[in-house]
């Protein structure tokens, strides 16, 4: 049914999770339904649950290798290649956090969290790439707006990947690389 959920959260929006129309969807009984959620609200619980649990471990240990990897412009692409990879694997999941991470819902909230998450680990990977703390200390501002630039540049692309616009991963993955490091560079030499 959580399967059936996210179809239907895709193509037709949160109205659409009914009990009617999510057993329809599954192809199971209505009153089957209810051996599994207490409502369609406890039904949205869950599927933000698996959402965000799924897509949490998955970032996490994306940022963890992006984390432990070298500093070269190729070290990163390749680790921008695996997140890339990610989001076209997990594309339903992906366009689900897309849709949904700023709605009031259970989703939105996970989904929120998970994005505020992102910015918070691209923020903190910066901070330690740019160097010396006290070196970085006027710069923390500029590192959180390039924080937020990379979330959007990621997300932007992950979006591509979903729509089909984005099929090239490589040159995505290089494009990524390059505006993570040379602004930070730029602005350690100021």
């Amino acid at each position: 049914m959580l399967d059936a959920a996210v179809d239907l959260l895709r193509t037709e929006g949160p109205a659409s999770l009914t009990t009617v129309r999510v057993t329809r969807e599954a192809g199971i009984v209505q009153s089957g339904f209810y051996a599994h959620f207490k409502n369609p609200e406890h039904l949205e619980e869950e599927l933000a649950e698996r959402t965000g649990r799924v897509l949490r471990e998955q970032m996490a240990s994306w940022m963890a290798a992006l984390r432990a990897g070298g500093v070269d412009d190729g070290s990163l692409a390749a680790r921008y290649g695996e997140v890339l990879v990610l989001f076209r694997d997990e594309a339903e999941l992906i366009d689900l956090f897309l849709r949904f991470r700023r709605t009031p819902s259970p989703l939105g909230r996970v989904l929120g969290h998970l994005h505020t998450q992102l910015r918070a680990d691209f923020f903190q990977y910066l901070r330690e790439r740019a160097g010396d703390a006290d070196a970085v200390r006027p710069h923390l501002g500029t590192i959180g707006v390039h924080a937020d630039t990379l979330v959007a540049a990621l997300l932007g692309v992950a979006e591509g990947i979903v729509d089909g616009r984005v099929g090239d991963l490589g040159t995505a993955a290089r494009e990524l690389a390059a505006l993570t490091h040379a602004p930070l560079r730029a602005l350690m030499m100021r």
